[in-house]
């Protein structure tokens, strides 16, 4: 069997956990009839579970096999791939530009990408949001390409595809062009990043681009539940967690504050120049020194611009119209920092993996049992405290035995044997698989997981990530939820109908364990 197939194997089984991704439109795969037999085998073998505790022994046995499988899928594609405990050649130049190389010679393509230690956890409220819209005044006019028109030729002469996403944590650039034009490219990057002009027609055009996905995202069902969740779960420091913004300061930005931002954190000193694909490492090192040594070094930013620490979380009910049929039921709780808290970022994808099964106690308690018509959790990772989500969608009929449910097993879940040893073991390989498998897509791999862990942590943590889970417990497993969840303080979100939030009634007794 080879990784080709693995890879649709968990795709098809299992969901994205251990790494967040900008979105993405999802591609299309047609299964293999090998991998859909799997599928169709152990969806069946949980049906038999379900009518018949008995056959849990049949269970056992299937993920007992199904950790063989995968444990050898991953020794072959480590035999085939050697280089896979790192997939990085790096080079740190004088003035602190980090240069990361990730060779894929599958097809004549370079992906160059700037990622900068930058996003909302850089914000205070008067520049909520500016770190987005400073993206979208990246790809203009700068010293070398002074007006627009000249750039966007110079971008159609390379043959350049270009995209950048801003996070709380995370901001990158990064273009697609063919290899045989790699050195001009590293060079567009350079002045981009080195130079630019911030034109004020071409920023007031970006204001109203930018304002322009405020009218989106406020247009979608959950958008109001989700804002005014993300204010009870940070607050006082809510424009740290939202990359978005405040409107009012998007409508009124500047030129200066563009400037302000540019010499705060678009430092080398504070920057990777991440450059994966058909490319060869030391030529790419020579490129980064011709056209990036003479940026000049600035002040560190951090600690500086460090955001404040979060206050103690008050556990708080939030309630709102969102016009849907089914309810919208969240429990949100503050999670790890990243580099602070070890090893609980760990355990937290651990546990995310584990709960995401079809086979999971989770999955069987809410799903299974029709109580809900949609159940899943998620676990964030983030230097400046991750949240820890779990999210319901249930009839109007079943929301409150629904969110009961969810309560009692969030609180057992506490207490040792909640996971099986059997599911530890699986859930440790999928995330061993995953570190590789992910790897597959090379221009994924660079503008998603290697741009946002250089940001958050740094590469050799990412490195070390899978091997970390392996030596995890499950003691380990119980002392997390017992220090972050079971019993912790969090915020209760319901969003439906308004006659069906009146006739439900849910009050703040919800919030007691």
């Amino acid at each position: 069997m080879n990784r080709y197939i693995s890879l649709l194997i968990l795709l098809l089984l299992l969901p994205p956990l251990l790494h967040s991704q900008p979105p993405k439109r999802p591609r299309t795969i047609t299964p293999s009839p090998e991998s859909q037999r799997m599928g169709d085998s152990l969806r069946a073998l949980k049906d038999r579970i379900i009518a018949d505790p008995d056959n849990a022994e049949l269970y056992r046995q299937h993920m007992k096999d199904l950790r063989e499988t995968m444990r050898k899928q991953r020794e072959q594609a480590g035999e085939t791939h050697r280089a896979f405990n790192s997939p990085y050649q790096t080079l740190t130049l004088e003035n602190g530009l980090q240069v990361v190389v990730i060779q894929d010679h599958t097809v004549p393509l370079a992906t160059v990408n700037i990622t900068v230690r930058n996003g909302a956890f850089t914000e205070p409220d008067e520049f909520a949001g500016l770190s987005h819209l400073y993206e979208h005044m990246f790809f203009k006019a700068n010293a070398v390409l002074p007006s627009q028109e000249q750039f966007m030729k110079r971008i159609r002469q390379l043959g350049i595809s270009f995209n950048g996403y801003t996070s709380d944590e995370v901001v990158t650039y990064f273009f697609t062009l063919p290899s045989a034009n790699l050195e001009p490219g590293v060079k567009f990057m350079a002045d981009a990043i080195r130079t630019p002009k911030f034109n004020e027609e071409e920023l007031v055009k970006e204001r109203e681009v930018v304002l322009g996905e405020f009218d989106r995202n406020e247009a979608q069902p959950d958008f109001v539940l989700d804002y005014a969740m993300d204010s009870a779960l940070w607050m006082p420091y809510v424009s740290r967690k939202q990359p978005l913004g405040q409107r009012m300061v998007i409508k009124t930005a500047t030129v200066e504050k563009m400037e302000m931002i540019q010499k705060r954190f678009y430092l080398p000193n504070n920057a990777a120049l991440i450059v994966s694909g058909d490319v060869d490492p030391n030529a790419v090192f020579d490129l980064a020194r011709k056209y990036y040594a003479d940026w000049q070094r600035g002040p560190d930013p951090f600690p500086t611009y460090n955001p404040p620490a979060f206050p103690p979380l008050q556990s708080k009910l939030v309630l709102r119209e969102v016009k849907a049929p089914d309810v919208s039921i969240r429990m949100v709780f503050r999670g790890p920092s990243v580099g602070k808290d070890e090893p609980d970022p760990y355990i937290a994808q651990l546990i995310a993996t584990m709960m995401g099964q079809s086979t999971s106690r989770f999955h069987h308690a809410l799903i299974d049992s029709g109580l809900a018509t949609g159940a899943f959790s998620h676990f964030g990772n983030a230097r400046n405290t991750a949240d820890i989500g779990f999210y319901l969608g249930a009839q109007p009929e079943k929301a409150p035995t629904a969110l009961a449910t969810l309560r009692a097993e969030l609180a057992a879940m506490a207490k040792p044997g909640y996971f099986t040893q059997e599911e530890i073991q699986v859930g440790k390989e999928i995330i061993a698989n995953r570190s590789l498998f992910e790897r597959e897509n090379f221009h994924r791999f660079t503008t998603g997981t290697t741009a946002q862990w250089w940001s958050k942590a740094s590469l050799e943590y990412y490195l070390n990530f899978a091997p970390n889970v392996q030596k995890l417990t499950e003691a380990d497993i119980t002392r997390f939820a017992q220090r972050y969840i079971a019993g912790q303080p969090f915020v209760l979100g319901i969003g439906a109908e308004q006659k069906t939030l009146d006739t439900l009634n849910f009050t703040d007794k919800e919030l007691k364990w």
